[in-house]
């Protein structure tokens, strides 16, 4: 049966975290003071037009791998204010390595506090040959028994079978969806597409529990995104709040797919009415370089302490938001997904052209480190 997302009260600029999550439909804000260009994933009650930035084309770009099949194995928020970025000097070298690739496990690219050392408190390799469920969930934080719908008025509905895991990467797969799904979260009402998420969530809703939920850490996830217009690669941090009172986001990466250069990176808070936003509008990544990050796996990280949140670019420290009275303190959860033509992606009119299209997120590894 259709989901039924949790029911709040109506959403004013006072009491914007009671803000009903999917099921009031009001859609993302685009960031447009001082030339900023980032969303927060999940709507606020106060939403805005948003304009697409100088120079944004409606033409796609499409850089993707080939697209697995599931079942078979195969080869790999418009802010009333907005702080500025500011890019912190070299971080010193992470004692036991300096941020992972492919293969074996190695430290963050940020040294730990003088007296700590990192250890690997959560790591998912995907090493075996389907999800493992006492990690991840394909669905998120408010599944009732049919997963869960598109976050921002795009086309998709998660569903488990979108997740195929083989070769060392798991593969959350886009596809169209026919019959079309029902819901209200979705454009028209209908979700057109099928897609893959992967979340450290409640696996139900009615769960006091959630598979992993940790506060302060770096985290990095390594995946191959796909270059193509109208799909929307997303991670990014949620308070973990079964009250769904969501007081702030931490977005290590917002992808929309006609772009593979500018990598938005973006922190919400003060009940995710403020951000700080690491872009100066489109192509620029603050101190990380803007370049085609889909002609390889990318890796994301974020490292979150109680005196900063730190953006990472590949192991390259991108930008840092230094308030520490707003950052967040309490547990968080991950989530790791695509979008198929959202909100903001025809906003900015680089929507999805062509509804036949299958894409697919590749992910190597997600990881979570803390500091002992």
């Amino acid at each position: 049966m259709p989901e039924d997302p949790p029911t709040h009260h109506a959403a004013t600029r006072s009491s914007v975290r009671r803000w009903a999550p999917i099921a009031l439909g009001v859609g993302l804000v685009l960031l447009i003071g001082a030339g900023l260009g980032a969303y927060g994933l999940l709507p606020r009650g106060n939403d805005q037009a948003a304009q697409p930035p100088a120079g944004a084309s409606a033409d796609a770009s499409d850089s993707s791998s080939a697209v697995a099949t599931p079942g078979l194995s195969e080869s790999p928020s418009a802010a009333p204010t907005t702080a500025t970025p500011t890019t912190a000097a070299p971080p010193p070298a992470a004692g036991g390595g300096g941020g992972g690739g492919g293969g074996g496990v190695t430290g963050p690219p940020i040294g730990p506090a003088a007296g700590k050392q990192w250890r690997l408190a959560f790591a998912e390799e995907f090493n075996g040959t389907s999800l493992d469920r006492s990690k991840l969930t394909p669905c998120f934080d408010w599944n009732t028994g049919d997963c869960t719908s598109t976050f921002n008025h795009g086309r998709e509905h998660y569903q488990p079978s979108q997740v195929v895991v083989s070769n060392g990467t798991a593969k959350l797969i886009a596809a169209p969806l026919s019959p079309a799904y029902s819901s209200s979260a979705c454009q028209n009402s209908s979700c057109t597409y099928k897609a893959g998420l992967l979340s450290t969530a409640r696996a139900q809703a009615g769960s006091a529990n959630y598979l992993y939920a940790f506060t302060y850490g770096y985290v990095e996830a390594r995946f191959k995104f796909p270059a193509t217009q109208g799909f929307f690669t997303a991670f990014w941090m949620l308070p973990a709040d079964p009250s769904y009172n969501y007081r702030t986001e931490i977005d290590i990466l917002e992808l929309l797919g006609d772009d593979p250069s500018t990598m938005f990176m973006t922190y919400n808070y003060a009940n995710r009415e403020q951000s700080y936003a690491v872009n100066k509008g489109k192509f620029n990544n603050g101190a990380c370089p803007v370049k085609d990050y889909s002609a390889d796996f990318v890796r994301m990280g974020v490292d979150w302490q109680p005196d900063h949140i730190a953006w990472f670019i590949d192991g390259k420290e991108c930008a840092r938001f230094t308030n520490a009275a707003e950052i967040e303190n309490g547990p968080m959860q991950l989530i790791l997904h695509m979008m198929v033509d959202n909100d903001w992606q025809r906003r900015w009119n680089v929507g999805l052209t062509d509804p036949s299209l299958v894409r697919q997120l590749e992910v190597d590894y997600i990881r979570v480190y803390q500091q002992s």
